[in-house]
């Protein structure tokens, strides 16, 4: 530790010679330890060492400790095989929708995650449009089950997004040329192609797991009496007033938050599954038995209906006069949600805000990280990507209970909603300023300096320019989570700081489907505009938007 300590002075020693950088490094350091370490520290030492053991023993919350991690399993085997057939259909088959399958696998990480839950209650509650008029049965959705059914449409496109990448760099040339040597279908895939997508199915599944881990919202609006970490620490709070237990149940949570985000970043990450070396022949996917082609078809469109079905009770459901007695159409929720302009302007602005601050933070921090050695370049890219082993819940409280005092006392103030947002938004920005940064060779930044500019100007003339995809991709990304965010906020937005995601809980909790699903529609809209417009201008451009 003193060694390290020691490299890393002559390290900073050494920059005298770049005072500007050696300041911007020094501002980072101190921001990211303020923001990133101090919360996660008053969190985990607010509790005295008695009160953990209480609580650990209590029965109570070692139910909801075992029924977090029953959630996470259930629920991340169910969303990886939902992924693993989407990802085989659209990689590998000949079959027709595909362009709405890629969209439906899309929509989910759009829109709120708490959106399922609203429209499987709209459609299976007890005023549900398919349980009460349809087939007229009283059916108790709420608990693990449809907690469960509801985490799976939710999360199952974040597993997705990663197998997929995976299953598309796979040549079907290897399974050629295993049947070429005597292997029938099941033998191969067994064993060439499913070890070959192995990294990604695993990859897909450590990602849903800690989604689903993480999750408030839904387990807040259909998990009924059924307790979980991240809710049964939300209820502490609003209902007790109880911090210290608050505390300590969030603190359980990080635990294997942390722990799957790191063995997706450094045992996942580090696996090497290399199956093109050279120029090769691409030969057309194999072909694959009648009934597993359309079997797995016929699981996709289900999927896709069930999803769309979804969107669409959220969209019928704003314009009914009243949700379960009265669907006679009517413009009184849209009324509703222009009462609640300013919830909606506040989403608007914090996210704006907190996107474009983490956005222009990360980009400068990938570029000391991936440019210069400074001798502090794994701890700072360490700092960088701890926020997603956070869960919301916990960085919330952290927020919370970091800045409610002197000398930096944020609490209630629109401050500590743009700086909650955006540095839970860090290692999203970070990613994609790292991705878009290593595919620009040191020769370009090398030419620049030859010519006689400096680094910043060189940074500011030739690196920016060059990411300016990924820079914009990860604002987007980043602002279209804060539009939707509800975990991150729930302990630290005050009256005048309220978001829409706030209210439509509120909104839930009282019985006003119709409310709900209106402002829900509205915040839907709104990120497909913003979007829509990204895209469009980047076309114009010739350029493409990764997302």
């Amino acid at each position: 530790m003193f060694g390290l300590a020691n490299n890393t002075f002559q390290e900073i020693k050494r920059l005298k010679s770049e005072p500007l950088l050696l300041l911007m490094i020094l501002a980072m350091l101190s921001i990211m330890v303020l923001f990133v370490l101090w919360p996660i520290i008053k969190v985990v030492t607010f509790p005295k060492p008695q009160d953990y053991l209480r609580v650990i023993t209590n029965s109570i919350w070692y139910q909801a400790a075992l029924n977090s991690l029953f959630m996470m399993v259930i629920s991340t085997l169910s969303c990886t095989t939902v992924a693993f057939i989407f990802s085989y259909t659209l990689v590998r088959l000949d079959v027709p929708l595909k362009r709405l399958f890629r969209l439906i696998t899309i929509l989910p990480i759009l829109s709120p995650p708490f959106i399922v839950a609203l429209s499987y209650i709209l459609l299976f509650g007890v005023q549900g449009l398919i349980a009460k008029n349809i087939l007229h049965l009283n059916i108790d959705i709420y608990g693990w089950r449809g907690l469960w059914f509801v985490q799976t449409v939710t999360f199952f496109p974040y597993a997705y997004t990663v197998i997929n990448s995976t299953m598309r760099s796979i040549p079907p040339n290897l399974e050629y040329a295993a049947f070429n040597l005597g292997a029938n279908r099941w033998s191969t895939f067994r064993d060439v192609f499913f070890p070959l997508c192995r990294p990604g199915v695993a990859g897909g599944a450590l990602l849903a797991a800690m989604n689903v881990l993480a999750d408030f919202g839904n387990p807040m609006m259909i998990g009924g009496n059924y307790r979980l970490l991240p809710t049964e620490a939300y209820l502490q709070i609003s209902g007790f007033a109880d911090i210290s237990t608050a505390a300590i149940l969030a603190t359980e949570l990080l635990v294997p938050a942390a722990g799957l985000f790191m063995i997706n970043r450094y045992w996942v990450g580090r696996r090497s599954y290399v199956t093109i070396t050279g120029k090769e022949i691409t030969l057309p996917p194999t072909q694959v038995p009648w009934l597993i082609k359309w079997g797995m078809f016929g699981l996709c469109l289900m999927i896709s209906l069930v999803i769309l079905s979804i969107y669409g009770v959220l969209f019928y459901g704003s314009f009914t006069k009243l949700w379960g007695y009265n669907w006679s159409f009517s413009l009184g929720n849209m009324v509703y949600v222009w009462d609640k302009g300013r919830e909606i302007f506040n989403s608007i602005k914090f996210a704006f805000l907190s996107s474009v601050l983490a956005g222009v933070f990360a980009i400068l921090l990938a570029y000391i990280v991936q440019r210069k050695q400074v001798g502090i370049n794994r701890q700072l890219d360490f700092l960088a990507i701890l926020p997603a082993a956070i869960p919301g819940v916990f960085l919330g409280l952290g927020f919370a209970m970091a800045f409610n005092e002197k000398p930096l006392a944020l609490s209630g103030t629109e401050a500590i909603m743009v700086l909650g947002l955006m540095f839970w938004n860090i290692p999203t920005c970070y990613s994609t300023s790292t991705a878009g940064m290593q595919q620009i060779g040191n020769s370009v930044e090398e030419a620049s300096l030859n010519l006689g500019a400096n680094h910043w100007r060189t940074f500011i003339n030739i690196l920016l320019p060059l990411l300016n995809v990924s820079f914009v991709s990860g604002i987007i990304v980043a602002f279209l989570r804060s539009l939707t965010a509800l975990s991150v906020v729930i302990f630290i937005y005050s009256a005048h700081t309220v978001v829409s995601t706030i209210s439509i809980l509120g909104l839930v909790q009282n019985g006003d489907w119709g409310g709900a699903a209106a402002l829900t529609t509205v915040l839907v809209a709104i990120a497909f505009v913003v979007l829509g417009i990204v895209y469009f201008i980047f076309k114009k451009q010739g350029k493409s938007l990764e997302l």
